[in-house]
């Protein structure tokens, strides 16, 4: 007997999840309101003609579950030439690499004493607990808020894991073809059953399964898969299917806000990776792979306030200038600066998830399935949250809940 089931959202999580269960048998729909696939991964072209990542960017060697779906439909993984960890601080006291290799030691050691405590403690708590030089604790604070998009005061200390667990000297890795390559192969394998352009307008479960409308037409399944942002939870008609403690849980959540910016390189740099610590933005140059450079300068801005303060809202001018004067021998045309936001894209309004401190999500109530109601996305899973990593293990684990018979993800470690 076939089973049948919608899956609301076509990014990363969405499309895993689609592509599981068509393998397993079931008749399934994908509905996604954009007119695209990818979600918050999105591949495009500068100005110049180079490839720019609009969301989503950087691959972990320990990211098993991304790297293997890009080895499945031939995706290639390239290095950059420098390392997403290794920022060079710009506008605050000099700090030495050393200085940041045992600043990030101490932040083990700190993170061991507290505990689960941690969750209690903001990051700028945490971090004034440090016995560090203030060049470091200044570059900590500017890494963590660019990072996690949210100022360091509203942000969880156990956000300081991703210092923690930074390897030394990596070569960092990147999707050869665009990071959107993954979810638009696995749309090209799934074929029909993706419909774009199709945001859900009503949204009912109950025992008997799932029916949603959208503009286009009315859908009924068995089963519903819910793979749409965070932020986008609490709206209908989403909210109204949510049992009360998956409503807890979103809500204790925040939601990460950042930019990026892109303007062509008009000569030859060598990789580099460098951090603006009163700006909380970092900028970059980046091989791509054997070709060589890229020829585009990339910057990532994160938490409101900054991107207030930069202005992006009103343009790429303001940040492009804060650039030049941080960077004043950098060989770019800041003239021809573009910006990419999220936080006024309306199928979005974020970035990833965040955790606020003192709150502690009940990760486990979204990460099971209710009646016929199972959830995916980045901010489901229990490891990579916020990474392409997470998304596609969220998905992964939400084709297992809709059917037991497929395998959940494996245990996975940063």
């Amino acid at each position: 007997m076939e089973r049948s089931a919608i899956v609301i959202g076509a990014g990363l999580a969405g499309l895993t999840a689609a592509d599981r269960l068509v393998a397993a048998g079931w008749d399934v729909t994908v509905l996604e309101a954009r007119d695209r696939v990818g979600g918050r991964t999105w591949s495009d072209h500068a100005a110049n003609g180079a490839r720019i990542e609009r969301g989503a960017e950087w691959v972990e060697e320990p990211q098993h579950e991304l790297i293997a779906l890009c080895g499945r439909f031939g995706i290639p993984l390239v290095r950059a030439g420098m390392s997403y960890h290794d920022r060079r601080p710009i506008g605050g006291p000099p700090v030495p690499q050393d200085e940041i290799s045992a600043g990030r030691a101490a932040v083990r050691a700190l993170l061991a004493d507290l505990g689960d405590g941690a969750a209690d403690l903001s990051v700028a708590d945490a971090l004034a607990r440090l016995d560090v030089a203030d060049g470091v604790r200044t570059a900590f604070r500017a890494r963590l808020e660019c990072t996690a998009g949210t100022p360091a005061a509203e942000l969880s200390a156990t956000h300081l894991a991703m210092l923690a667990d930074a390897p030394e000297a990596a070569d960092s890795l990147r999707i050869g073809t665009g990071s959107d390559a993954p979810a638009r192969a696995l749309a090209d394998h799934l074929g029909a059953r993706v419909r774009l352009g199709e945001p859900v307008t009503a949204l009912a479960v109950d025992a008997d399964g799932a029916r949603c409308s959208t503009a286009v037409g009315t859908y009924a399944a068995d089963r519903l898969v819910l793979a749409v942002p965070l932020a986008l939870l609490g709206d209908e008609p989403f909210a109204a299917v949510l049992p009360a403690p998956v409503r807890e849980a979103v809500g204790a959540f925040g939601v990460a806000q950042a930019a990026k910016l892109f303007a062509p390189l008009t000569g030859d740099v060598e990789p580099q990776a460098h951090l603006d610590v009163h700006r909380d933005y970092w900028v970059w140059a980046a091989d791509a792979g054997e070709a060589g450079l890229r020829p585009v300068l990339s910057a990532f801005a994160g938490s409101m306030p900054m991107l207030q303060r930069l202005g992006v809202d009103e343009g790429p001018e303001g940040w492009a200038e804060r650039i030049g004067e941080m960077l004043p021998d950098l060989p770019v045309d800041l003239a021809a600066a573009e910006v990419q936001t999220w936080h006024d894209d309306p199928y979005a309004r974020g970035v990833y998830s965040c955790v606020p401190p003192g709150s502690r999500p009940d990760g486990d109530a979204l990460r099971r399935a209710h009646g016929p109601l199972v959830l995916a996305g980045e901010h489901t899973d229990d490891v990579w949250s916020g990474y392409m990593e997470g998304a596609i293990r969220s998905g992964i684990r939400a084709a297992h809940l809709t059917d037991p018979a497929l395998p959940p993800p494996a245990p996975a470690s940063h």
